[in-house]
C-alpha cells in the first residue's frame, strides 16, 4: 500500500518527480508536478492552467522509461497536499497481477 507519510513534502515536487514501488500490488509509480505552458501561438488573454499532480502506475518489473506507454495509467490532480493524498487513494486502487508486463 502506497502511505502518503512515505512520500515527499510539497515542496519537493517542484523540482523533482518521485517514483517509489508498491510489490504487494506488483506496480511501480512516479509522481510529477506537471506545470502547463501556453503555446506561443495561443491568443492573448488566454489563461494557463494551473500546476497539477500526475501520478503514473504501471506493472513491475520494468523502470518508467522502459516500459511501453500502453501498460501506463495516469491520473492527475490539484498541486495540494489534498490532491496529493487523492492521487495516493486513486493509486492504492489499482494494482496489477504478476503476468501484466508479459506481451
Amino acid at each position: 500500500m502506497v502511505e502518503r507519510k512515505r512520500l515527499l513534502a510539497l515542496a519537493f515536487y517542484n523540482k523533482e518527480h518521485f517514483s517509489g514501488s508498491d510489490q504487494e500490488r506488483n506496480m511501480r509509480y512516479r509522481i510529477e508536478k506537471i506545470t502547463p505552458s501556453l503555446p506561443e501561438d495561443a491568443p492573448e488573454g488566454t489563461e494557463v492552467e494551473d500546476p497539477y499532480f500526475q501520478g503514473t502506475i504501471w506493472p513491475e518489473p520494468y523502470s518508467f522509461e522502459k516500459t511501453d506507454e500502453e501498460k501506463k495509467i495516469t491520473h492527475r490532480e490539484d498541486f495540494s497536499e489534498e490532491g496529493l493524498c487523492a492521487l495516493v487513494d486513486w493509486m492504492n486502487e489499482h494494482h496489477f497481477e504478476r503476468d501484466d508486463w508479459v506481451r
